[in-house]
Parts: structure tokens; sequence; C-alpha cells
């Protein structure tokens, strides 16, 4: 299904309006804020989750979650949409405190606000007293039901959204997951092991999350891989690999790096639920590029399947080739534009980009680049 983005002066974000859906690609060069599009929905999801408090801090604290452009009287402004349903937060810096106003709207019709002059909250005709949490939180048990459910898209994109980076291979070589109940991969990767576990002896639902995986790797490294079987010693999942050639299966210290990645990226797509959505942060380091454009294909497959929205920051011109019949879900941070990101589709002639891999284009500095000719 997608949604929209409308974002003003947050952090390196100046203005931005983005509807992405299905596999997305989002580049350009350091610095231009690739990586802040995507935390953008982490910090909703911090907010809606734990308060204005704790998004903040997740943001790098109020020196740095405003941008820098922005007048002193502007403020932040955030809004997520899902159909014809929309989540609006404002945030004011009235240091040392927050000044926080919010909107929930099915279609045209507020039913949730945060007014932060004077401070005061409403679900429906029910008054709240809040401090710093979100009235969106509120809500989701105050509303009455057939409005629950109609919000339960949105609210569930912003609860579940996750974005993937700084995964923690070496811990998961060296000392393996915790021993979890968990279903979903946090953003390190630390329980991916637990995660797999649970998942291949859950309810038939985890299952196919599990066979995902599995047979993902399989597919992504068809002359190496052949299974995975868990141990649990004490308080820790750890995993040994079957691999093809080997008479003995390895432990995840010996495993190839590429094999950890690989698991660790279908691991995240598998836990997004269905109509959700996620971001992964450079999927491309270490990988071989059949093994790239393998799990892009796996990607494209299970976003169709379960109506997901896969978000892939990215340099990799292999990631970029396998966009090259759809420039429009590549988007480019690149400065010089009054709203980012923008399509390629219309950074570029479609028919002119046709005649290129769009890998070699960028290579090329002909669109996201790192220095620009002089004019």
């Amino acid at each position: 299904m997608g949604f929209t983005l409308d974002v003003h002066n947050y952090r390196a974000l100046r203005k931005v309006r983005w509807s992405p859906s299905g596999v997305c690609a989002i580049t350009g060069p350091n610095g231009a804020g690739k990586t802040t599009l995507l935390s953008t929905l982490e910090f909703l999801r911090y907010f809606l989750e734990r308060g204005i408090q704790t998004a903040v801090e997740f943001s790098g604290g109020a020196a740095s979650i405003k941008n820098q452009l922005a007048s002193p009287q502007d403020g932040i402004r955030l809004m997520l949409e899902q159909g014809q349903n929309s989540w609006v937060l404002h945030v004011e810096l009235r240091p040392p405190a927050f000044e926080v106003g919010e909107r929930v709207r099915i279609g045209s019709t507020a039913v949730a606000r945060q007014d932060p002059h004077p401070r005061s909250a409403v679900v429906q005709d029910h008054e709240l007293t809040v401090s710093g949490d979100s009235v969106f939180s509120h809500a989701m048990t105050l509303l009455p039901p057939e409005q629950r459910e109609a919000l339960k898209g949105l609210h569930g994109l912003a609860a579940n959204f996750r974005l993937y980076q700084n995964l923690q291979v070496w811990s998961l070589r060296t000392t393996g997951s915790p021993a979890t109940t968990d279903l979903h991969l946090q953003p390190d990767g630390r329980n991916a092991f637990s995660v797999l576990r649970n998942w291949k002896a859950g309810r038939k639902e985890h299952e196919e999350r599990w066979r995902f995986v599995r047979d993902g790797l399989e597919e992504c490294f068809p002359e190496l891989f052949e299974d995975i079987e868990f141990l649990s010693a004490g308080l820790t999942v750890a995993v040994r690999f079957f691999l093809k050639g080997l008479r003995e299966p390895i432990d995840a210290y010996s495993a190839p790096h590429g094999l950890l990645i690989t698991l660790l990226h279908l691991c995240a797509i598998a836990s997004t639920p269905d109509g959700g959505a996620v971001a992964i942060d450079e999927p491309e380091n270490g990988l071989h590029p059949y093994a790239i454009r393998t799990l892009m294909d796996l990607a494209r497959a299970r976003a169709e399947a379960k109506d997901l929205t896969i978000l892939l920051a990215t340099h990799s011109p292999v990631v970029l080739n396998t966009f090259n019949t759809e420039p429009e879900r590549v988007y480019i941070m690149e400065p010089g534009h009054d709203v980012l990101p923008i399509a390629l589709s219309e950074h570029s002639d479609p028919e002119w980009l046709a005649h290129f891999s769009l890998g070699d284009l960028y290579s090329d500095q002909t669109f996201g680049a790192q220095r620009r000719a002089p004019k």
C-alpha cells in the first residue's frame, strides 16, 4: 500500500515529500541525508512508544534535532499518511522542555489531538493529561472499535517500522543471541538466532518466516549453503551451518561474513508485518553481486506477496542496476532541490534512462553526484 512522509526541519532534512511503495532505493552523496530520511520513521516510532524525550534522545538530543537552516520561529513538522488517514506531529524547542502538537485524522476528521498552547489532549470527547507521550497511542485504546480498525494500518506502520544498520555480526559470531521469546528482529540484529529458532518452532505463520530465510540463503548461496541447526547453552542461542563440501557443520564464528549478513537482511524482511515497512542501510556491504541480485529478487517477491514497503539506502551500482526498468522507484537525495527526495524518473527522462544501466550513471555521477561539476 505504501505511505506518504512529509517532513519539515528535522535534522538534515529541510523539506521532504515522499511516497514510496514496494522495493525502493535511496541514493545520493554522503552527507545528503539518506539515513536521516529513514530515521525519521524511527523517530515517530520512538515517540509513539516512549514519548518525545526518548525520541529526541534517539535523534541525538535537542541540539541536533532541528535543521540548522531553519529560523528560530520554525518548528519541526512530521506527517505520516496512509490512504486517507494521517498523523501529524509538531515539535517546538523550548529548552529545557519540548512543546508538542499532534493530530490524528480519519479522512478529514480529527479524532485525536494534542495542543501545546494551552497544553491539552483530546481523544473524541475524552480529555487527557499527557506529559510528553503520544496522543495517538492513547487513541488506539480510547476510540470506538470501528475507528481503531480504520487507524490500525497507520498505527502499525509506525509502531512496527525498523531501520537496520550497524548490525552486530561480531556479537553473533562470538556470543550468539540471547535466549528470548522474540518474534521480531531487533534493529542491530543481535537477537537473530533466537528469532529464527522461535519462528521455526512456532505457529504456521511464523514457520513461514523461517522458511523464507532458510530457502533464501540457499538461493543466494547455491554452491555453499545447505542448512542451519540451533544449539542452546544456558541463556544463549547459537547456530551451526551445514555447508556443501564439508563433512561437519561449522559454528557462526567460522561462517562466511556474507552468509551472516544475508541471514540478517532476510530476517529483517521476514520480520516485517503484512502491509508494513522496513529499511536497510547499505544492504550490499560484504555481498557478492550474485547474492545482491538474488536478495533483491527475494525482496521484491516478498514485498508483492505481503504488501511491504522495503527501503534500501545504497551506493551500489549492482543494487541500482536491478531498478533499470523501474527508475520511478529510485529516489535521490541530491542538494539543489527544494523538496527531497526526487524520483529518478523525474530527475531524468525515463526514455533516455532506458538506454543505460543506472549503476553506470550513478558511478559516472550523472545523478547523485558527490562532487558536482562547476557551473
